[in-house]
């Protein structure tokens, strides 16, 4: 497995190209708990929009093992019926927990929704609205290293 390792300067300046991308004006920024929380942080301070949610999904039991599929753990912190939202992630993978994220913020009633992460893997089921890099590797961003180095170690 390739491991792209994600300096702190790095990610953050992904999140800056990425705030500069977003064409779109959101009324609530979703963070996708856990991996989107820094990226939504950093987006909601660049885009000047303290209106900032958590949706929790977790689909990974560890590093390139998945559950079945995606599971909301936690549910949205914010009422977002009839705004524009905009949902961050680190990365959309299979896509699939971006996938649940949209549908469980559809039925929420959110007027409009985009999508930003980080990075997209070009096998994913969904192509983000904003990204700033494809990749195929495993990528470790600083905010999950401890994490992924016990796992990893493990192995």
């Amino acid at each position: 497995m390739d491991l792209l390792r994600i300096s702190w300067d790095v990610a953050v300046e992904y999140c800056e190209q990425l705030a500069r991308k977003i064409d779109f004006k959101p009324d609530v920024i979703v963070g996708i708990s856990r991996g989107g929380l820094v990226p939504a942080r950093i987006l909601s301070d660049m885009l000047d929009n303290k209106n900032l949610a958590i949706l929790g999904i977790i689909f990974y039991k560890k590093v390139g093992e998945r559950t079945e599929s995606p599971q909301i753990t936690q549910d949205l912190t914010k009422d977002i019926k009839g705004k524009k939202v905009l949902v961050v992630d680190d990365v959309s993978d299979t896509g699939k927990s971006l996938i649940v994220a949209k549908d469980y913020i559809t039925n929420k009633g959110a007027s409009e929704i985009k999508v930003a992460t980080l990075h997209y893997k070009p096998h994913s089921k969904l192509k983000p609205d904003y990204y700033i890099r494809t990749t195929d590797a495993w990528i470790v961003y600083p905010w999950e290293r401890h994490e992924v180095e016990r796992e990893l170690k493990k192995k």
